[in-house]
């Protein structure tokens, strides 16, 4: 490789773990921020247009992270490969995604052309939810491909790219939320759930042509191959699916488990569903902190498995969970002490729901908490899935989402104790799903049966 090339080096230095995790965390913060804009903006269109969305958008992502699922499994090769200074080898793993994403039409466009008859929508929420979860469905391949090209970049610790797409599809999905949700007289009428699809596939599109670009550059495909290296390579397909898959199916059936809560919840009121809806939506735009130290988890410690640094991983974990714990205490500032500025902000909207603000208080202080874990949860999970160690995180994440939260909102539901004023005992639940599930896998991780090197 010539020298003109400048690998990140990645260690468990303070230095090292800031440069590439602060910028996964914006970005995965700017990625947040784009599906709460959507459903803010449509909660200024209409309380039930902002809970259909939430509803219709649980749906679609279970389809749509089961194949990111399997994507973000070429970061994890991408950081062995770069840690093992193997550089032309890198693009290899990302063209077996990129063909993995364009073959996850075949399951997106029949779904979408049948989406108004699979659902679990209430009858209010059905016009806009449906017109939702159809549009998206037709474009269900973006987002895995999005994520193909992002794991190149992310698996080198180069994440500035990253934080620039995201940013720049964020300020354009809020142009574009408000033009295709309200309408512009007399150029576009308002679309309402379907105008906020709309902005949301353009945001996309435009962000995987800022990853493309650079992928392709002069210099990516002199150093790293990224022409050369595009044939199909069963070897690590396979490679890729034996990390992927079981997060895939951890995806998939998570949000089966979030779709039913919710689906549950939109049949007992429309009032439950707002409470639900904006305690989620929180809990969504503050985990972008989990997710992005995940993924900086996933980087650092993929490339000390390719080097064999195996004694800097325990360092790099006390780090990170200092750096869950300092923006654990920021988000319960908000959340707890500082709520009003929410309640402000529900006080403009169209809809007067201030009946329901004692309830939604309550769930703002249960998510800061459940944030908190569920952020030290995520940063140990990462450093199974560096090692390629997915199928018993995946197991037990399943076990006690299902056990601890699906099961007793079930029961709640079908012996009529779930109202509006119980939601609050939901976020509960799924705050101890994730201290349960982060004592099970940080035993794991203590067990050092996790390591195991993938590369072909």
């Amino acid at each position: 490789m010539s020298s003109k090339a400048k690998p990140v080096d990645m260690d468990s230095s303070w230095a090292s773990i800031l440069r590439v995790t602060m910028p996964m965390i914006l970005s995965t913060m700017s990625t947040n921020l784009m599906y709460i804009i959507d459903r803010f903006m449509l909660a200024g269109y209409s309380i039930s247009a902002m809970n259909a969305s939430v509803a219709s958008g649980t749906f679609v992502s279970i389809f749509t992270f089961m194949f990111i699922g399997i994507v973000n499994s070429a970061e994890t090769l991408v950081g062995q490969y770069n840690g093992a200074k193997k550089y032309t080898k890198l693009a290899a793993p990302i063209w077996q995604m990129i063909y993995l994403s364009l073959l996850s039409c075949v399951f997106f466009l029949p779904i979408a052309y049948f989406s108004d008859v699979i659902h679990l929508l209430p009858p209010y929420f059905l016009e806009e939810g449906v017109a939702y979860q159809e549009m998206l469905m037709y474009f269900g391949a973006l987002p895995p491909l999005k994520m193909a090209l992002a794991a190149f970049f992310i698996g080198q610790g180069k994440s500035k790219i990253i934080v620039v797409s995201v940013l720049v599809g964020v300020l354009a999905n809020v142009v574009l939320d408000y033009a295709f949700i309200y309408g512009v007289a007399p150029i576009i009428p308002r679309l309402g759930c379907r105008g906020a699809a709309i902005a949301s596939i353009i945001a996309e599109l435009i962000q995987i042509m800022m990853l493309a670009i650079p992928f392709f550059n002069a210099k990516n495909r002199r150093h790293y191959k990224t022409w050369t290296n595009r044939a199909w390579n069963w070897t690590l397909f396979k490679a890729c699916c034996r990390v992927g898959v079981p997060i895939s199916l951890v995806n998939a059936v998570s949000l089966i488990a979030w779709y039913i809560v919710q689906s549950l919840v939109g049949y007992v009121s429309q009032e439950a569903a707002t409470v639900y809806s904006i305690g989620i939506n929180v809990y969504i735009f503050f985990i972008f902190v989990g997710e992005g130290v995940n993924k900086a988890v996933i980087a650092i410690c993929s490339n000390m498995i390719g080097r064999n640094d195996l004694d800097s991983i325990e360092k790099t974990r006390k780090n990170f969970a200092w750096i869950c714990i300092f923006f654990g205490t920021l988000i319960t500032v908000p959340l707890i002490f500082c709520p009003n500025w929410i309640m402000a902000a529900l006080d403009s909207l169209p809809d007067n729901i201030a009946s329901l603000y004692k309830e939604i208080k309550d769930v703002l202080c249960i998510v800061a908490l459940g944030v908190t874990i569920e952020t030290l949860m995520m940063a140990t999970w990462g450093i199974l899935l560096a090692g390629g160690d997915t199928r018993y995180a995946a197991i037990i994440h399943q076990i006690c989402m299902w056990i601890v939260v699906v099961l007793p909102t079930v029961v709640l539901y079908f012996s009529h104790f779930l109202t509006f004023a119980s939601v609050p005992y939901i976020f509960g639940l799924i705050t101890a799903w994730a201290a349960i599930t982060q004592l099970l896998i940080y035993k794991r991780y203590k067990s050092m049966q996790w390591c195991k090197k993938l590369l072909p």
